[in-house]
């Protein structure tokens, strides 16, 4: 897999888009991620996005074989407050077959207490989990068929961060 992808790219279920559920998603996440933004006590866009990247890379870890691409939006930063929130989104292509259903299951308990499932979301028909992570970094999992074969969704937002947008 190549490039962006296609609208081939849908969650397993109830036939509603990846387009679509990554909206909603993302609308509830940048929720809660505007109303945690009024601290002082910040960290820096750099730190956020090592911080979220290393996160990220504990989960894709944990696909076997997993080959990561990174698909995230053009500009990963948002305004939020007097800073910006780093975004960002992998699939995650196993090496072998494997049931994502068992995956998103199992995977809170391989990852370490730092991992918090968050039971405050909407249930949704595909295999999935969202996860708190101690940093404040929110996360959701997702299980989506690309092309008749299952690929781990791994979509990431940081805790509001201070400091100039890199060029």
């Amino acid at each position: 897999m190549t490039g962006r992808r296609d609208a081939s790219h849908r969650p397993r279920g109830d036939g509603m888009t990846f387009r679509t559920l990554a909206g909603i998603v993302f609308g509830v996440l940048m929720g809660l991620i505007l109303a945690g933004c009024a601290g002082e006590d910040r960290l820096t866009l750099d730190d956020a996005r090592a911080m979220t990247d290393g996160v990220m890379r504990a989960i894709a870890d944990e696909v076997p074989g997993g080959v990561v691409e990174d698909v995230s939006a053009d500009s990963p930063y948002l305004r939020c407050g007097n800073g910006y929130t780093y975004s960002a989104r992998w699939a995650v292509t196993p090496d072998e077959a494997f049931r994502g259903e068992d995956f998103v299951r199992d995977l809170p308990g391989r990852l370490g207490e730092d991992f918090v499932i968050d039971e405050e979301v909407v249930d949704v028909s595909y295999p999935a989990v969202a996860l708190n992570h101690a940093s404040g970094i929110i996360l959701d999992v997702i299980i989506a068929d690309v092309d008749g074969r299952e690929v781990v969704d791994v979509y990431a937002i940081a805790p509001c961060a201070s400091g100039e947008l890199p060029e």
